[in-house]
């Protein structure tokens, strides 16, 4: 279990979409509501974002965006459940509360395509593939 998180995380930071699917989680000391949010959260694709607000309505929970928000502040599994993803409204960049806070967040979605400025950093080390 731990040796195919590392493969996955590897593959992300190789610039691969990794397959979080496949690493079971244990979040059973996780209340319900950040349970549905952070199973909606995994649902949301590689190189792709939703908001906060969307967030909460694809978990069944509309119009809690800012609680959603804070659901995501308390992700015990950052990058597996992919927090990264989610922006505010209007494509900000929103909170982040890994290591690094948002330029983490900027990086992270570069990394998978995502580019909301013109110009976002990848992760520190990191070349595209082409070089």
């Amino acid at each position: 279990m731990v040796l195919q998180a590392i493969r996955e995380i590897k593959r992300h930071i190789g610039g691969e979409p990794p397959d979080y699917a496949s690493v079971p989680l244990d979040l059973t000391d996780v209340s319900l509501f950040d349970r549905k949010i952070y199973e909606a959260a995994r649902e949301i694709q590689w190189g792709r974002t939703t908001s906060y607000g969307e967030l909460a309505e694809l978990a069944g929970y509309p119009g809690e965006a800012r609680e959603t928000g804070q659901a995501l502040g308390r992700n015990p599994i950052a990058i597996i459940i992919p927090c990264h993803r989610i922006l505010a409204r209007g494509k900000r960049i929103g909170g982040f509360s890994a290591h690094g806070g948002r330029l983490t967040k900027e990086r992270l979605l570069a990394l998978e395509g995502v580019d909301l400025e013109g110009d976002a950093p990848l992760l520190p080390g990191l070349l595209p593939r082409a070089w």
